[in-house]
């Protein structure tokens, strides 16, 4: 049982999140704040969130878990305006309540028991930069007309997003001094598919993210959330280059 109540961006970040892997998502509520994880259909990709307490205007109830329709909740947003405030109230049973200025909505929930609860790796890739989100998804429009996979390249002097296709090819080279930070010993280079890539910048609110890349490793996209009270993290497997 919980009453929340979140500002319409903060809810929508998480919406955005968790849409881009998943349709149904299971909701940890805990004293410290909400959580949740998921991995999509594939394994390809896996997602971590953590809204602290903070971020919402009032938490209080126990500690649960409840499976939720992520399309839902996309509904509820769809009848909120920038500046709302939404409730969001469940009763331990079987329906969520949420209510959004003389608009009432009830949902039935899902099972979390049936939806899927992975365990997340501990990956660690060797090199990292961080980087504003707009710049990735300028390079990201640049490339999925011609390309379904990306190439993330660090060197000491810059950040490289490649793509290439049968004919065509797009090169996006920031070096160092325009980067917010970058941190590498050796050069590192992986391939990834472009649609998972896509997906997951596109539905960073924040204004930089922090890529983790390895050679041929799996890619480690870091970034805030809630105005700095929360964090999101994805995990997306290499695509390895054929000889």
């Amino acid at each position: 049982m919980f009453k929340l109540r979140i500002k319409m961006e903060n809810l929508r970040e998480v919406v955005e999140v968790v849409s881009t892997l998943v349709s149904e998502v299971k909701l940890s509520i805990s004293k410290d704040g909400l959580e949740a994880r998921a991995v999509d259909p594939s394994h390809v990709a896996m997602l971590v969130l953590k809204l602290q307490k903070s971020v919402f205007e009032e938490f209080t109830g126990e500690p649960t878990e409840i499976g939720v329709d992520v399309e839902k909740l996309k509904e509820v947003l769809r009848l909120s305006k920038p500046g709302d405030v939404l409730e969001l109230s469940f009763d331990g049973k079987n329906r969520l309540v949420a209510s959004v200025g003389r608009l009432t909505r009830q949902m039935a929930v899902v099972d979390p028991a049936g939806i899927t609860d992975p365990k997340v790796p501990n990956v660690s890739p060797p090199a990292s930069v961080t980087v504003k989100t707009e710049d990735i998804r300028q390079g990201i429009r640049g490339s999925e007309s011609f390309t379904d996979h990306v190439t993330l390249t660090l060197e000491p002097d810059a950040f490289t997003m490649h793509s290439e296709g049968d004919t065509d090819r797009l090169d996006l080279r920031i070096p160092k001094e325009s980067l917010t930070r970058l941190e590498v010993k050796e050069p590192v280079k992986s391939m990834y598919p472009l649609d998972f890539f896509s997906a997951m910048v596109k539905s960073v609110a924040a204004e930089e993210a922090t890529l983790h890349v390895g050679n041929e490793y799996p890619l480690k996209i870091e970034f805030s959330m809630g105005g700095g009270r929360g964090e999101g993290r994805y995990l997306l497997a290499p695509r390895v280059e054929e000889d």
